[in-house]
Formats: C-alpha cells, sequence, structure tokens
C-alpha cells in the first residue's frame, strides 16, 4: 500500500490510525514490531521483510489520528483510604461499588473515544474522495449495500522443503495436488499470475479437449480466491452462449458474484456497462472457462481489461492461443499449455479406473500400456477407457486393444463403440443429457425417465463409465462426450426409430444468419419439422408459430426460456406433459414449475389449480415479496425452493398442508424466522437456510421433524439452538457455520449419538463444546475453522468413527493436542493451520489412517514427534524441527 502510494505521484495518500499504538512502534523505534520482523524473516524472503520494514517506517512518519488523543478520562472513581485507620465492612462495601462504577465508566468513555475518532477520519476524508456509490452504477444503486470486502489471507507459503518419518519423504507445500510443489503444474500457473504485483492480467490456460484445462485451474481458484474482493467461475461459456440470451444470462450470474444480490440484465450492451462501473474499483478473480471466440472474450472483460481494479486477475481456458493474441501482443496476457499426463501418471489413473485401484494385474499390463499409449496423456479419454473395461475378462481387453490400434486418433469412433455397448434406455439418457444445458439439477432431470424401471441405475452406470458427471447434485458432460451424442442425434434424425430429444437452437436455426448472444431473438419459427417421437423440446428465447396439430402430444419436457406472452401457435395440446420449465419468462396441471429469475415476479400465483405439483422452483426471483397462502393445498409437493427471493422475508404462516414436503430451500432469503407450524411438516428432509442473514430464531417444533436428516443454517443471526435439538433422531448433518451470535450448543445435541455424521460450528462464537458430545459415536466430521476454542476437546478420542477434524485458525486454541485422539483409529484428516498448540502427543504415531495434517503457520509448535507412516500430505512451516 505505501508503495503503490509513492508510485502514484501524488494522486494516492497513506492515511494512517494508530489504535492502540504509538507512532515510535511504527517506526520501529521500540521492540513491538522488531520481534514480529525477526521471526519472519524465518519463512519469507529477507527482500520482502525489508520491504515491510522500510514501509511500516514510511507510515510511522506520516501524520495521523492517535487513538490516545480521544481518550479524556476524566477523574479517579475509585475510593483511597485515608490515614491507617482500619477499614470496616462499610468502606470496603463502597470500595468495591466505586471500583464496579469506575470500570463501566472507563468502557464508556473508551468506546465513546473510538466513536469520535471514526466520526473525525470520516469527516476528513469524505472531501478527499469524492466518490458516490461506489461499487454500483446509477441503475443498481436502489437499496443497494456496500460490498463487504473479504480480508486478504497472506501470501502462499512457496518455500519447499522435506521432513522423514519411518523412512518416507514428506513433501512440503499448501498446493492442493499431490505433485511436489516444485514441479506441479499449477505452481507454474501461480508464477504467471504473480498475485503480489498490482496490475491487471489475463493467463490463458491452452491445450486440446480434454486434457484437463478446467480441473487444473479450479484447484487454482480454490487456492487463491480468498485474496480478492470477489470471486467468479463462468463454467462452458461456449456451451451456454448457444442459447438465445446466453450471454445475458452469464453477464447475470458474474454480476451476481460480484454483488452478492440478484440483478437481470435485459441486453449485453447494458450488461456491459454495469460491468464497467461494478469492476473498476474492486480487486476481482474471474474465471472465464472454454471461451473459443475473440469477441465473446470482449463481452466479459472489455478490449483493454480497464474495467477492473488493481490486482485483479483474469483466467482464460481455450484450446486456441489466438483467442488471446490482442492481449498477448500488448503484454497484459500471458499464457499456459497444459502438458498431457505423463505415461506413468496415466497409468495409475487408468488402474484405478479399470481395477479399482493402481495395483497393475500382470496379464492385463501389455495392453494397458497400449491403451494408455493410445489416449496421449488426456485424462478423460483415459478414465473413459478405463471405466469401459472395468470388471471385463481378458479377451475383450484383447479386442478392445485392437480397436484402439485400428482406430489409432480416431476418438469420436472409439467413442462411439463406447457408446454402443450401452443398452437402449442408458443410450436415451446419454442422448438426453448431451441436450440439457450446463448444470440441470439431477432430481429435475430425472422425471424425464419416469417410465423406466429403476432410472437411477441408469445414471449411475453413465456415472461409473465417466460418461457423465454429477456434482452437488447437478448433472452434466464433458464437451467432447457432447460432440459424440449431437452426431448421433444428427445420423438418426430422419430415422422414425430413434426417439428424437428436439432442440430447436441448434437445429433449426441458420447459424450463419443468428447473431450469437442477441439481446432480443424473436424470430418465428416456421418450416420445420418435429418427429411424433419428440419428448424433449428447448425453444430458447424463441417465438413459435402456425398449426401444430398433434405434433408435441408426446412431449415430456418443454424447455422454454424467456416464453413470450403472445406467442402466434395454436393447436398446441401437451397431454404427456411433465416438466414444463419457462425460467426466465413472465408467463397446468405439472408435477415440476420452474419459475426460477422471473424478476418481476412479486406475489405468486394462486396454487390451488395445480394440485399434482412435486417440485416448485422459485430460485433467484428477486422481487418476489409474497407466497401464497394456497401454497399449504399442495399436498403432493416434494421440494421447495426459494434460493435467493433476496426480498422474501417470510414463509406463510400455515405450511403443515404439505403433507409430503422433503425439501424446503430458503437459502439467500430475508427471512426473519421460520414459522411454528414448520414443525408439522413430517416428512421433512432437509432444511437449509444458509445465508439468511436476518434470521433471528429457530422455534422449537423444528425438532418435531423425526425424519430431519440435513438442518443448515451458515451465516444466520441466531443466538440459541433450541434445547431439544437431541430429538431430531433423524439428523445426520448440522451446519452451523458463520453464526457468530451462537455461544454454545445445547447440551441435549449428545443424545444425537450414533446418528449425526458432520457437525459444523466453523466461523461461531462457540469456545467449548458441551460434555455431551462424547457420547456422538457416529460423528465422522467435526470442523471447527474460525471460532472460539480455547483448547483441544477433552474426551475426544470417544468419537472412534471420527474421519476429520478442521479446527485451522482458531486463533485462541493453544497448548498440546491430547494423547487420546490416537484413539481414533479412522481419522484422516487432522487440519489445525494457523492455531497456537505447541505440541502434538507421541501417540499420534500409531494413527495408521492419518493419510493428511495441516501445521501451517503454528508458530508455537517447535517440533514434530514420530509420524504415521500412512502420511502423505503433510503441511508445516520450513523451519520446524522433526
Amino acid at each position: 500500500m505505501v508503495e503503490r502510494a509513492s508510485r502514484s505521484g501524488g494522486k494516492e495518500e497513506v492515511l494512517p490510525v494508530f489504535y492502540n499504538r504509538e507512532p515510535s512502534d511504527v517506526k520501529l523505534e521500540t521492540s513491538l514490531y522488531k520481534g514480529t520482523l525477526d521471526m519472519l524473516r524465518r519463512t519469507w524472503s529477507a527482500d520482502r521483510v525489508e520491504r515491510w520494514k522500510k514501509a511500516l517506517v514510511e507510515a510511522g512518519n506520516v501524520k495521523g489520528w492517535e487513538l490516545r488523543s480521544y481518550k479524556r478520562f476524566p477523574c479517579n472513581l475509585v475510593a483511597q483510604s485515608t490515614g491507617k485507620r482500619k477499614l470496616n465492612d462499610i468502606d470496603i462495601f463502597f470500595q468495591q461499588k466505586m471500583q464496579h462504577w469506575s470500570t463501566l465508566l472507563y468502557c464508556f468513555v473508551h468506546l465513546h473515544s473510538e466513536g469520535e475518532l471514526i466520526t473525525t477520519i470520516v469527516e476528513e476524508i469524505s472531501p478527499k474522495l469524492k466518490i458516490e456509490h461506489k461499487y454500483a452504477p446509477g441503475d443498481l444503486s436502489t437499496g443497494a449495500e456496500p460490498l463487504k470486502t473479504n480480508v486478504a489471507l497472506q501470501d502462499r507459503f512457496t518455500g519447499a522443503g522435506s521432513l522423514e518419518a519411518k523412512g518416507k519423504t514428506y513433501e512440503v507445500h499448501t498446493s492442493h495436488s499431490k505433485m511436489e510443489l516444485e514441479d506441479s503444474q499449477e505452481t507454474k500457473i501461480m508464477k504467471l499470475l504473480e498475485l503480489e504485483v498490482n496490475d491487471v492480467r489475463i493467463v490463458g490456460i491452452h491445450g486440446r479437449n480434454g486434457i484437463g484445462k478446467t480441473a487444473l485451474v479450479k484447484i487454482v481458484y480454490d487456492q487463491i480466491s480468498l485474496r480478492f474482493d470477489a470471486c467468479s467461475f463462468l463454467a462452458e461459456i461456449e456451451e451456454t452462449v448457444q442459447q438465445p440470451g446466453g450471454v445475458q444470462y452469464l453477464q447475470t450470474k458474474l454480476i451476481f458474484d460480484m454483488l452478492k444480490r440478484e440483478y437481470e440484465v435485459a441486453s449485453s450492451f447494458k450488461g456491459v456497462r454495469c460491468l464497467k462501473e461494478i469492476l473498476r474499483n474492486m480487486k476481482v478473480l474471474l474465471v472465464l472457462d472454454d471461451v473459443e471466440n475473440v469477441s465473446l472474450l470482449k463481452e466479459f472483460v472489455g478490449a483493454k481489461l480497464d474495467w477492473f481494479g488493481s490486482g485483479s486477475r483474469i483466467i482464460v481456458t481455450s484450446k486456441q492461443r489466438r483467442v488471446l493474441q490482442g492481449f498477448i501482443d500488448r503484454g497484459v496476457a500471458h499464457t499456459y499449455d497444459v502438458s498431457p499426463m505423463d505415461d506413468n501418471r496415466a497409468s495409475d489413473l487408468f488402474w484405478q479406473y479399470a481395477m479399482g485401484k493402481s495395483y497393475k494385474h500382470q496379464p492385463y499390463v501389455e495392453i494397458a500400456n497400449k491403451i494408455v499409449r493410445a489416449a496421449e496423456g488426456l485424462p478423460l479419454l483415459v478414465k473413459i477407457f478405463g471405466s469401459f473395461l472395468h470388471g471385463k475378462g481378458q479377451e475383450e481387453w484383447i479386442k478392445f486393444g485392437d480397436l484402439m490400434r485400428q482406430f489409432q486418433e480416431d476418438y469420436q469412433k472409439i467413442l462411439s463403440i463406447i457408446y454402443e455397448a450401452l443398452d437402449p434406455k442408458q443410450k436415451q439418457m446419454y442422448l438426453d443429457i448431451a441436450r440439457f444445458l450446463p448444470e440441470v439439477d439431477c432430481k429435475i432431470a430425472s422425471y424425464m425417465w419416469h417410465d423406466y424401471d429403476r432410472p437411477d441405475d441408469g445414471i449411475e452406470v453413465l456415472r461409473r463409465m465417466s460418461l457423465i458427471k454429477t456434482e452437488e447434485n447437478k448433472i452434466g458432460m464433458h464437451s467432447m462426450l457432447r460432440c459424440l451424442a449431437r452426431k448421433v442425434i444428427y445420423e438418426g434424425f430422419h430415422d422414425p426409430g430413434i426417439r428424437v430429444r428436439f432442440y430447436i437452437p441448434a437445429i433449426a436455426h441458420d447459424t450463419k444468419k443468428r447473431k450469437r448472444g442477441a439481446d432480443h431473438l424473436n424470430t418465428i419459427m416456421a418450416g420445420f419439422e418435429i418427429l411424433p417421437s419428440t419428448t424433449f423440446l428447448s425453444l430458447g428465447h424463441t417465438n413459435i408459430g402456425g398449426r401444430f396439430a398433434d405434433a408435441l402430444l408426446n412431449v415430456r419436457w418443454l424447455h422454454w426460456q424467456g416464453c413470450p406472452p403472445d406467442f402466434e401457435a395454436n393447436g398446441i395440446y401437451l397431454e404427456n406433459l411433465v416438466i414444463l420449465d419457462l425460467s426466465w419468462s413472465k408467463m397446468e396441471r405439472l408435477k415440476v414449475l420452474n419459475l426460477t429469475g422471473c424478476a418481476d415476479l412479486l406475489i405468486t400465483p394462486n396454487f390451488s389449480c395445480y394440485p399434482k405439483l412435486e417440485i416448485l422452483i422459485l430460485e433467484r426471483c428477486s422481487r418476489l415479496v409474497h407466497l401464497d397462502p394456497s401454497i399449504n393445498d399442495l399436498k403432493l409437493l416434494v421440494t421447495l425452493n426459494l434460493k435467493l427471493c433476496s426480498e422474501l422475508n417470510m414463509l406463510p404462516v400455515k405450511m403443515g398442508g404439505m403433507n409430503a414436503l422433503r425439501e424446503l430451500l430458503i437459502d439467500g432469503t430475508s427471512i426473519r424466522e421460520l414459522p411454528e407450524s414448520i414443525g408439522k411438516l413430517a416428512l421433512l428432509q432437509i432444511l437449509s437456510a444458509n445465508n439468511c442473514f436476518s434470521l433471528v430464531r429457530v422455534p422449537g417444533s423444528v425438532c418435531e421433524l423425526e425424519l430431519l436428516s440435513v438442518l443448515a443454517l451458515n451465516e444466520a443471526k441466531i443466538l440459541e439452538l433450541p434445547a431439544s435439538i437431541g430429538n431430531l433422531w433423524g439428523l445426520t448433518r448440522l451446519s452451523l457455520s458463520g453464526c457468530r451470535g451462537l455461544g454454545k450448543l445445547p447440551e441435549s445435541i449428545g443424545e444425537l449419538e450414533d446418528l449425526l455424521v458432520e457437525l459444523d460450528i466453523s466461523g461461531t462464537g462457540i469456545s467449548k463444546l458441551p460434555d455431551s458430545t462424547k457420547n456422538m459415536q457416529g460423528l465422522k466430521v467435526l470442523k471447527m475453522d474460525s471460532c472460539f476454542l480455547r483448547e483441544f476437546p477433552r474426551g475426544i478420542g470417544a468419537l472412534t468413527n471420527l474421519e476429520e477434524v478442521h479446527a485451522s485458525w482458531c486463533r485462541s486454541l493453544e497448548g498440546d493436542i491430547p494423547s487420546d485422539i490416537s484413539k481414533l483409529h479412522r481419522l484422516r484428516e487432522l487440519r489445525l493451520r494457523g492455531t497456537r498448540i505447541s505440541s502434538l502427543p507421541l501417540e499420534i504415531q500409531s494413527m495408521s489412517s492419518l493419510q493428511t495434517l495441516d501445521l501451517l503457520y503454528c508458530e508455537l509448535l517447535e517440533k514434530l514427534p514420530p509420524l504415521p507412516s500412512g502420511l502423505t500430505d503433510l503441511h508445516v512451516n520450513p523451519n520446524l524441527k522433526k
């Protein structure tokens, strides 16, 4: 900060506040900071410490504000005894009272002094700034709150060393990768990002399809995201922008990620204007995944990178280097080519998928080596080939190896053979998923195959064969596999024996005439054929015209985002319709109603006409303020999704009529308290209220929900949990992360015994776990990061099923780790980063399951005991003695 001000030529100014410190302390004239700097020399380079030292001295020489100048404590109210007279009981009583009132007066004066100082600072610097609505453009400022800037973490420890225990070497690093730090690809990308430099730059990640660009970037993103004011990861951009209005959708998501509140982008032009005003005062991290078009890139970053605040970083994945050529020529972009996996790593990955372990089965080794070499180090192909051969005999391995030689680098031919090995229903499910938009909800997709016998088994087969991916209840597919599906659909388009999932934007449009990401696509679709077997129809933001007669009788899923209110078609009969997706639209007899992003929806309609509704999604209806009471009549409703309905501040008083409700999602709403009637939802299994910053009360009736398995209240404003929470006999996961006002857990929590699997109290005000915690024998994951624990939980050895313990950045946690932790024979991860612990027990050597031990920034820990032989991931300070 000091260096930046000195380089600004007077445009920027440092104004220090000496809070309970003297300028002489900062100028290093006392020992206060000298010892800290000496300690930092052990970890950081001498050059960097000298820069810090110089910056401190310069800051100390600048005239600023001193808190002591605002402290005025006018009188000593503590009674003093006079002479040598012995104090009687009355004297002692009054002396104690005066000390009590003296302390209260001191606190009052101290807080008053801080208030005066803050007022003075604001009055003096406001004229210097001359900025209004710093974070939001004019049309975003209504009701906006200032952004809360993340506190950046210290720069990542980049030194590397090694410790030996039991003849094994443990690499000292902080990377998510298991590779050595110096040789890892993410480390090379980190060097290109050069986070300590205050410029704005792009780093392009290039490589062939399936080489692992996105996976690599996700690792880097997770490592550095906390160093920025805001972050956004826009995935599968090329696929998304193929949809009409796709650019606006991505711009809307980007704005939400930056501001943490809803804003609907009506056109890509308006989106560009908004992004310019939002981003220029922020240090942001932006990932643009799968960009193959230069003009598209400019929709998100501009032409000169002048939209972004100092220190911002943009990471772009692309198959082609030319996408960034203009930025490279101007010296604001760097590129990195992702390397294929070497044969050894590719072989290990192949065996993991083919046999379920890295052990190489001797009769198959020669065939496996040929297959791995044919995959040319592409992780996607290695996984698919390994998954395909899983459980097959030697003859089938030989046959597949012969096919690999026959088709050599024609991967589409080989993938087609794998596709043909699926049964007819699995093939249809594969083609359906390929036509879905990225990240479709698994539960919604399953209704497409409602008539199939055990559709979940088909999804599991596709997942095991690595043909689809399922993460966080979302279902998706790699672009290489989507291309295969489109080829199959194209070849079978006029074959009446193939049930086609009709997709208007990709098939019926003339792509040469259609402008990508057009602001308002309002084409009347005519002259195209819809086969009678069509069951999936996607219309995008398109209008349709003409007479359809019975052409849509078999349609089960109508995906019509941005449906116009006055479409000109007639004769549309949708008797078999199961899913109607009208998200981002202004629009009976449904099972699934998806109204995601209908920003003009203020009040829901009367639901009494939809008695068969099972899934109701009102996510991101940012102006919704009222749910019609008739929602209580939806007796078959299974899922109610109100996520990010930011203006909604209350649920209906009566909710008990929703007898079948299993999932209630109110994350990101303004709901203040849950109604008492919630206790009547006897089948409720998931209650998710994360980021409900206004939620102050959870009623005791919640504890009547005997089937409730997940209770998530992250970032809520609650001060306590119901005392009878131990009655939730089905609860497996309790998440309270960020509930800063929560000071303790009810003693009854121990009554959950074998039930609770995961408990998260990270970021709460909890300083001690209740004694009854030792009864929770089923607990597998215990997260306590950044809370106020003073000592490691005693008796933790009783929780014999624990697999993960997280207590990083508990700055009050000090002392030794109790020896009974060695009883946790199943513990795989122990994370104590940034705590003040001073020693580990010798018994830790016997913890045979322990794989990850994180002790980085544990400054009071001076040496390590012998460590378990199975440890594979160790994070420690480089000066630590073994």
